[in-house]
């Protein structure tokens, strides 16, 4: 869950206007319903030399305001179409040395959001507008996802009119706004319904490899592997604990699955540095970082 400093604020257009520097011990997020509002806080709330990453760049508008003032700028947008326009207007700039934009979409793919969180130097600032009328569970889902993918990042806008018609309705004292907050997310992210079918369980467990990085089967473990000594995952090592000599149903540390968490699971089964499920798309993520002179944790790992 959220912690109570990471709570979102709504952001109003007088307000909008000043200069603010958020402290960098106080993780900020500010919510905004306008285009206009959104391109403003791009426009006063950065840093000389920030390292930006926007979810969502659209046409690239905000992008350019963003670049003015950032060392870095990775703009990702999950149209190939915006990503061609936001380039031209960079290229335009004469920006591309600082900035680029990507096709990639981070709620389809949530462990993009680990390597981005592993990059060094981190991202300082992170602008995001999904759609501006983008249904407020999928705006939830991002935050809670940053929240737990980004621990570097000193500041947050969202432009989302949803998002901003709630928090107008949130209670006003600290407490009862951390807890209505709360709520937010458990109705925004609720438990995952287990699936009927054995297979669709086996999948829900995580991603797990051995120690000289091959994947662990987890038909094996769980149930029958119907490739027997032909599949190409290993069929020594325990799934849960990851000794040789048993399987995962033979396993002390077994445990049935229960009610399961959504974005906690999409992230568990990709853990830090393990992204050999997700290889085409992390590799264009890779590249993308390299381009701009960024280490990744996992980089060249994501093929084991």
């Amino acid at each position: 869950m959220l912690l109570p400093r990471e709570l979102p604020t709504l952001i109003s257009e007088d307000i909008v206007s000043t200069e603010l520097r958020p402290d960098d011990s106080n993780r900020l997020t500010e919510v905004v319903a306008s285009t206009e509002s959104f391109r403003e806080l791009a426009k006063r709330r950065l840093r000389d030399g920030d390292r930006i990453l926007e979810i969502g760049c659209c046409f690239g508008q905000c992008t350019e305001l963003l670049v003015q003032r950032a060392k870095e700028v990775l703009a990702l947008d999950t149209s190939q179409e915006c990503v061609d326009l936001t380039t031209s207007r960079l290229r335009q700039g004469d920006w591309l040395n600082r900035a680029r934009a990507e096709r990639l979409d981070v709620l389809a793919h949530p462990e993009l959001l680990r390597i981005l969180g592993s990059c060094d130097p981190p991202f300082d600032v992170i602008f995001a507008d999904i759609g501006g009328n983008r249904q407020l569970e999928h705006v939830v889902k991002l935050l809670r996802l940053l929240a737990m993918t980004a621990p570097h990042v000193r500041y947050v806008a969202v432009k989302s009119e949803q998002l901003a018609e709630a928090l107008a309705e949130a209670p006003a004292a600290e407490s009862a706004r951390s807890t209505w907050w709360q709520t937010m997310l458990r109705k925004s992210c609720p438990p995952a319904k287990l699936p009927r079918r054995p297979m669709q369980k086996i999948l829900m467990r995580p991603v797990r490899w051995t120690a000289t990085g091959r994947e662990i089967c987890r038909f094996a473990n769980y149930g029958t592997c119907s490739r027997g000594e032909d599949c190409k995952y290993d069929h020594r090592c325990c799934h849960c604990c990851g000794l040789e000599g048993h399987y995962a149903q033979d396993c002390s540390e077994f445990s049935p699955l229960g009610e399961v968490d959504e974005v906690a699971h999409m992230l568990e089964a990709f853990p830090e540095g393990s992204y050999s499920e997700c290889s085409a798309v992390a590799e264009r993520l890779f590249a993308a970082l390299r381009a701009g002179g960024r280490d990744a944790v996992g980089a060249g790992e994501q093929k084991k």
